[in-house]
């Protein structure tokens, strides 16, 4: 029986497959259209994966338990009924991606994901994330806030700033 690798081991060799292919993309499409679409190809289906195991919507973002599914640190920042604060302190795939020089790369295969697998099991919160450690940042600054009843449909697909919110904030 094979042993289980961990996610940081499964991600790092899926790096070393998707790095010479984004580049490829980069070369034939330019660097923003070939990130968009590896990214929104990498989020869409690992939302659906996780979506497709997850047997409960919207369940308060304080069951998450990062450490126990992804090598980081994290540590509570807020707490409550409406909102939920969390920093990831120390990040290995930020770690991994930045020492081998391709941190954009690298967060279009984890931090580029987290809005995608929000939106499919906690549509009911909305989350925000202005910098990660992936682009050099202290940490990783999670924040949902429950959305209100009372809003339209159209407030309900998660606010996204340009980049920040998909793991390319600035420092």
């Amino acid at each position: 029986m094979a042993a289980k690798i961990s996610i940081l081991d499964a991600v790092k060799i899926q790096a070393r497959a998707v790095i010479p292919i984004v580049k490829a993309l980069e070369a034939e499409l330019g660097k923003e259209r070939a990130h968009a679409l590896v990214r929104e190809a990498i989020a869409r289906d690992y939302a659906q994966r996780v979506a497709s195991r997850t047997t409960e919507r919207n369940t308060h973002p304080r069951t998450i338990t990062p450490e126990a599914e992804f090598p980081v640190t994290s540590h509570i920042v807020a707490d409550d009924e409406e909102t939920y604060a969390l920093d990831f302190t120390s990040c290995q795939f930020a770690d991994h991606f930045r020492a081998i020089g391709e941190p954009e790369i690298g967060a279009l295969l984890t931090c580029g994901v987290d809005f995608a697998v929000q939106e499919a099991i906690r549509p009911a919160w909305e989350l925000r994330r202005t910098r990660t450690r992936m682009q050099g940042a202290s940490h990783c600054d999670f924040r949902w806030r429950k959305r209100s009843a009372q809003r339209g449909e159209a407030e309900r697909s998660p606010v996204r700033k340009p980049s920040a919110q998909r793991g390319e904030a600035e420092p």
